[in-house]
């Protein structure tokens, strides 16, 4: 076979020499917190089997480099996380990650955060370039005593990495963690020689940089994580933060102690920037780019410059690159979702690579606390599970433990009813198998309620997955594919099938409110089946009232949204929460809490709140008030055969998540 691949993207797999390292790509994997919190770490932070499988995966698929996120203090803020100690000897069990990812030329660095004012750990100060409060919690300044103390951590967990055979030390320097809180004008004030100035705030970053370089000279790459953008939302005291040309001089101060860095967005003011910093599916992929490029090409800048965010494509990353935007790029997600990520790029398989949604629900689900204060207050979840899971892979995280499954002790012959994404993960699970599979979809789309979402353009991703499992579904030669075919107990007591998979989903609720006839249900809005007018009402805030709100905004609607509990989008995660509350402003929805619609009429709605009632005009009210299991359609189907497994939304209406792993559980159990 040909190595194609090179003529497709030849600035991608063009090897990049770093001081004595040979990186075979451009592509790296960037950290990411679920790995050890995940699964792949055990509680003392040495790295488990899991762990070493998941991060050989990414090695023997072709990644140039992968990163373990680490910090000091330890579990300052993510308890959890993987660590390198003397006490335990965690270093030790590292090694056998080395010859595994090593053996695949593939090179491995330690990320090292430090939270300052984002600490969690008790008895542990939060720590910040100025004095000031988060979260009702006092932040303390950092005393040069402190610096030297936080100085020698960095030191000697790079001793630890290079005694652990690391090749390189990646320093987060961002996202409004403790070393950004000095870089940033948002949040040093200082009036000592730490503040003020450019150079002054470069200053602690630098000694830090320093002191790891002539403690371990050349035996670990140094790298950083640095913000090309504070990306607020608007100026604080008339500063807008940190800048690309900022960023730029920041480097040419600190590039001489530096091998290589790459530059992100965002600062952790307030939570509602959580979407933006990780590059969800509302921003651009490849957002950062355009900051890394004006660094890379800032003149007297002599390292490799990456860029990261939201570069899901092998695409993308050779635009950016042969544009002269970055070096090279890092990407984590991809990684995630598809183990075979960079490996199905070079046998030209793009089309079978499994889409990431970029709903951040990696980061924060069993972890995070999704509804937050009112002040949108980012806060770890005081009863954190460590839950950990991605929403379209179900063997990510903890869920690798169901790789173990033992093969299918003979072929079996399964009706798997339903075509959206349960009943299409649980025919290519159940194929996977070996299986034989006849998929029954009644109508002639496959994709179910993930189709409704093709109009949206911030979910363009959701198209994307739908249209791939539909490929994988018709390339599997063990599954056939019976559209515009609505199965009954009697056809399937004919058909005689092993086992049964019923995949029917969940249908609207009507809530009988009075003049409901009146309105427009939201799917009949997604799908555009109804004219909308100029100025529209939904009632309901759920995720799916958020989105419609956010899209009819978008299109020039004048948008209202009744929610009668006290938060929207009470089920979703926190990132994608703070994203629904950014870009319903952004598209100027009035959004109305604790307020009960109690009637619909021609032009409008009448509702009741604290104040009292009140009529809210429209020329349209769509209603979207959730959806429930279409359970009667799903019981006709028990006992139809030797073993039946509901799945999906006719379990219990859920989310995407439910979706694929219930429908892939479904499938390997057979």
């Amino acid at each position: 076979m040909k190595p194609t691949y090179l003529e497709k993207y030849p600035h991608v797999f063009e090897p990049m020499t770093v001081g004595k390292k040979i990186f075979k790509n451009r592509l790296c994997l960037a950290p990411m917190g679920g790995v050890s919190t995940g699964g792949g770490a055990d509680s003392d932070g040495r790295i488990n089997n899991y762990g070493i499988d998941f991060y050989t995966d990414q090695a023997r698929s072709g990644f140039g480099a992968i990163s373990l996120p680490m910090e000091i203090p330890r579990d300052g803020s993510h308890p959890g996380s993987f660590n390198l100690n003397e006490e335990n000897l965690t270093y030790m069990n590292f090694h056998l990650l080395q010859r595994s990812v090593h053996a695949y030329n593939a090179l491995t660095f330690v990320e090292v955060e430090n939270a300052g004012p984002g600490t969690v750990k008790p008895g542990l100060p939060k720590l910040g370039a100025d004095t000031y409060m988060v979260n009702g919690v006092q932040v303390r300044a950092m005393t040069e005593a402190d610096m030297e103390e936080h100085i020698q951590m960095y030191v000697e967990l790079a001793k630890l990495a290079v005694r652990a055979n690391f090749d390189g030390m990646m320093l987060h320097f961002a996202h409004g963690w403790l070393i950004h809180q000095f870089l940033s004008p948002l949040t040093n004030h200082r009036t000592d020689k730490y503040g003020g100035s450019l150079e002054n705030r470069c200053r602690f970053p630098l000694m830090i940089v320093k002191a790891i370089k002539e403690a371990v000279g050349d035996h670990l790459l140094l790298s950083l994580r640095l913000t090309g953008n504070d990306g607020i939302r608007k100026p604080i005291d008339g500063s807008w933060g940190i800048t690309p040309e900022d960023a730029a001089q920041q480097v040419l101060i600190l590039q001489d102690y530096v091998d290589m860095l790459h530059i992100t967005e965002g600062t952790r003011l307030d939570a509602t920037q959580r979407g933006q910093t990780g590059g969800s599916h509302f921003y651009p992929n490849g957002k950062n780019a355009k900051y890394s490029a004006i660094v890379k090409n800032t003149p007297g800048i002599k390292i490799p410059i990456g860029t990261v965010g939201g570069i899901h494509s092998a695409e993308l990353a050779e635009q950016i690159i042969a544009d002269g935007m970055a070096d090279y790029v890092l990407m984590a997600r991809p990684g995630y979702v598809d183990h075979e990520f960079v490996k199905k790029i070079r046998e030209g398989r793009e089309e079978d690579i499994r889409p990431c949604l970029r709903c951040n629900y990696c980061k924060d689900h069993g972890r995070r606390k999704a509804l937050l204060s009112k002040k949108n207050e980012l806060a770890m979840d005081k009863a954190v599970t460590f839950d950990r899971h991605c929403a379209v892979n179900p063997t990510a995280c903890q869920g690798a433990s169901k790789l173990r499954f033992p093969p299918a002790e003979r072929v079996k012959n399964i009706a798997v009813i339903g075509g959206g994404i349960a009943g299409m993960q649980a025919a290519m699970s159940a194929a996977d198998r070996g299986h034989q599979v006849i998929l029954f979809e009644k109508t002639d789309r496959l994709g179910g309620q993930a189709c409704l979402s093709d109009k949206m353009w911030f979910k363009k991703e959701m198209k994307q997955l739908h249209e791939y499992f539909e490929r994988q579904v018709r390339k599997n030669e063990n599954i056939s594919v019976l559209m515009n075919t609505r199965a009954t107990r009697e056809l399937i007591e004919e058909m005689d099938p092993d086992a049964v998979i019923v995949a029917v989903g969940a249908e609207q609720i009507v809530p009988n409110i009075p003049g409901i006839e009146h309105a427009v249900m939201a799917f009949d809005a997604l799908e555009e089946k109804v004219p909308i007018g100029k100025n529209v009402v939904i009632v309901g805030g759920g995720s799916v009232g958020c989105e419609l709100s956010i899209h009819l905004g978008g299109k020039g609607h004048n948008v209202t949204v009744v929610e009668m509990s006290e938060y929207y989008a009470a089920s979703a995660q926190l990132a994608e929460r703070m994203d629904f509350l950014v870009f319903m402003e952004k598209n100027n929805v009035q959004l109305y809490l604790e307020t009960k619609c109690i009637e619909i009429k021609e032009n409008g709605i009448v509702v009741e709140d604290n104040n009292g009632t009140r009529t809210i005009s429209a020329d349209t009210v769509i209603v979207s008030a959730g959806t429930i299991a279409c359970s009667e359609e799903r019981d006709q189907f028990k006992n139809v055969a030797f073993d039946v497994i509901n799945v999906g939304d006719c379990v219990i209406a859920s989310d995407i998540c439910n979706a694929t792993e219930t429908g892939w559980n479904a499938g390997a159990i057979l």
